[in-house]
């Protein structure tokens, strides 16, 4: 959380104050705001993952204000972390040029640094204390402050032994350094989402009957026409109603290849215009947009801790307690047991205290998991719940739904068959009650041919089986053969629809095999059609003729043999069986529910599996990489801390223990980070 106090002239009135609190608190990542009209200042609190500065400037200066000046608590920590390692630096020349006032200057210093290095850590050691919660900050204050009180004591020899008033002054400083290293990197990983929610704070140049005139993004509806160049991005989604472009939609589904937009073609929001001029007439507002939908599910995610991040957690929780107690212990065997002075015990005990630390083990699985969801973003990949990289490794078999996923799910029409002159107008007007690909296929075939469809009354739509209105029906011809259109008891028409399979249909389901996951088709297609499929894509096991609930049972069934099913679809008759499945994957082109119930979110296409795939067993492997490399340095760093080779005149100093905690914590960041 990073903290920011802007100075603001052109503010007129208290309700001035009181707009710009309002509209500041309305971006994403603002925890919290104050503004003081009669100091002319703004206080803000905010995510630095999803904003700046820069971003939170634009929009005061966009409301008619002007920023004169900003006091950022990050500014001041790079003078808090160069002045530690200045005064730790004169701390140990002082040590090595002795004068009669030398150990005074040097517990000064200390002090100094002290308080102002160590302000943060009291306060977070407070804050924890209050919620009963052991961390980083209590530790740091703990090791410090005892190393301080003590180097005063023994000053004025109220304690045995020479004060080592650099010990404090050096922890401090490579402590801070490691987290300010640690929160720079982790925002380098993050900063793909400032970029996105920066989307929210733009403006649009909107077409209006006096002209030409900029407005915030939240304040264009549907309806309006905006004006988009080469660098834009895409703000809302809309489609093209005049002009022509070239866009990319790798944000927004990891395809980098150049799509050509001309008149009539949707545009989705996110996507970057490479080149052409064209005039987009808006669909949704900025709540509603593609990019808004995405946005909030990475937020859930985020927000979500998978099971072994819980458990993490609690390990962190006691490991504090039990680290403070081992250095207690630590100090009692040398002092008492061993006979040593009670400055070499202190040592012992103060090295144990920093080494032990839990930041990298607390580190370990959220920072994994956060550039696993953002790597999976940029590859056109939507994960709602963290806990999918655990559940994937556990995958037994995959369900995949034909049209809309095996297939492209925008079949076309190859033969209509006629038995009467006004058959394709009546099957047209029966298509366009539906949203099934097979009715859009008629729709589009009918079209083209320039035929005017007529109003057919009430109509119900049956999933699976048709369309019924009145007397009549359209919909799956019980021969198999394909559809069929009826008035009573009488065909009107036979009409042939053939879907176009996937590229990456043949390559995914290898990919899958080999990984030893079972295949299975279920499709609501004729027998003879899902086994001719099933036989090109090398499937042993297909289900035909299936209805939703079908599906359902089907998972179910699995299930209660003991396997662990996924279920990959797109339509509202996947729903059901995606909701039940222990993995769902949903196309990006499903209907709205289906996106909502399943896992993961499949922007990219069908090769989207491979991927999220690939980049779950890579987060696994960072997870327990770190989770192995904290634990293997406290291992090692605890004994060695406690005085394990003393014998052997290897001592680990507090200060350089204090390194290696930071060092730790930089390394599985680092770790993190690596493709």
């Amino acid at each position: 959380m990073e903290k920011a106090t802007f100075r603001v002239e052109g503010m007129t009135c208290v309700n001035c104050a009181r707009a710009m609190e309002i509209t500041l608190k309305r971006l994403k990542g603002i925890k919290k705001v104050e503004v003081s009209f009669p100091l002319g200042k703004v206080y803000v609190e905010f995510e630095e993952e999803f904003l700046g500065p820069e971003e939170i400037i634009k929009v005061i200066e966009e409301s008619g204000y002007r920023v004169v000046e900003i006091e950022k608590k990050r500014t001041h920590e790079r003078k808090i972390l160069f002045l530690s390692f200045m005064v730790s630096i004169a701390i140990m020349v002082l040590m090595f040029f002795h004068h009669s006032y030398s150990l005074y200057i040097q517990a000064s210093l200390s002090i100094l640094i002290q308080i102002v290095g160590g302000l943060k850590f009291y306060k977070g050691a407070y804050i924890g204390l209050k919620s009963r919660i052991g961390n980083l900050d209590l530790l740091v204050a703990l090791g410090t402050t005892s190393a301080l009180f003590y180097s005063l004591l023994a000053l004025f020899q109220v304690l045995p032994g020479d004060p080592f008033f650099e010990t404090n002054a050096f922890l401090l400083s490579f402590v801070r350094l490691g987290k300010y290293i640690e929160e720079k990197t982790k925002g380098r990983a993050l900063a793909l989402l400032k970029e996105l929610f920066a989307l929210q704070t733009a403006k649009v140049r909107v077409l209006t009957s006096k002209g030409e005139r900029e407005v915030p993004v939240s304040e264009v509806f549907p309806g309006d026409i905006i004006l988009l160049k080469p660098g834009d991005l895409v703000p809302l989604d809309g489609e093209v109603e005049e002009g022509a472009l070239e866009v990319e939609e790798s944000m927004v589904t990891g395809e980098s290849s150049p799509i050509f937009k001309k008149k009539g073609d949707s545009l989705i929001s996110g996507s970057l215009v490479l080149n052409g001029f064209a005039k987009m007439r808006v669909k949704t507002l900025l709540e509603g947009s593609y990019i808004s939908m995405i946005l909030n599910m990475i937020e859930e995610a985020i927000k979500h801790k998978p099971r072994l991040q819980r458990l993490a957690d609690r390990v962190s929780h006691y490991l504090v307690q039990i680290i403070v107690l081992l250095s207690i212990l630590v100090f009692f065997f040398w002092y008492f047991i061993k006979g040593s002075d009670l400055s070499l015990s202190f040592h012992f005990a103060l090295a144990v205290l920093v080494v032990s630390c839990p930041c990298a083990f607390g580190l370990a699985v959220p920072l994994a998991i956060s550039v696993g969801l953002v790597r999976a973003y940029k590859k056109g990949l939507l994960i709602k719940d963290p806990s999918t990289f655990e559940k994937v490794k556990d995958l037994d078999i995959l369900i995949l739904d034909k049209t809309g996923t095996l297939t492209k799910g925008k079949p076309k029409v190859t033969e209509f068959i006629s038995f009467e002159d006004s058959a394709l107008r009546i099957a047209y007007s029966l298509a366009l009650i539906s949203q099934h690909p097979y009715s859009k296929a008629i729709v589009e075939y009918a079209k083209a041919l320039d035929i005017d469809p007529f109003t057919v009354g009430e109509c119900r739509e049956v999933v699976g089986v048709g369309i019924f209105c009145g007397e009549y029906f359209l919909g799956r011809d019980p021969s198999g053969k394909g559809l069929i259109l009826k008035r009573g008891d009488k065909v009107l028409a036979e009409i042939r629809v053939e879907d176009e399979l996937r590229e990456e249909a043949e390559e995914i389901i290898a990919f899958l095999q080999k990984r030893g996951i079972k295949v299975v088709l279920s499709t609501g297609d004729t027998k003879e059609r899902a086994e001719e499929l099933a036989k090109r894509l090398g499937l042993e096991c297909f289900y035909a003729e299936v209805k939703p609930e079908d599906k359902l049972r089907l998972v179910e069934e699995f299930q209660r043999q003991g396997f662990k099913v996924g279920m990959v679809g797109d339509g509202l008759n996947d729903a059901p069986a995606l909701t039940k499945a222990d993995l769902s994957f949903v196309m990006a082109e499903g209907v709205e529910l289906s996106k909502r119930v399943g896992d993961v979110v499949l922007l990219s296409g069908l090769k989207g599996i491979k991927v999220f795939m690939e980049i779950s067993t890579t987060v696994r492997k960072r997870i327990w990489e770190n989770l192995f490399w904290a634990f293997i340095y406290n291992l090692i760093g605890i004994p060695i801390a406690g005085g394990l080779f003393y014998s052997q005149g290897i001592i680990l100093k507090p200060e350089i223990a204090g390194l290696m905690m930071a060092l730790s914590s930089i390394s599985v960041v680092l770790n993190s980070l690596r493709k």
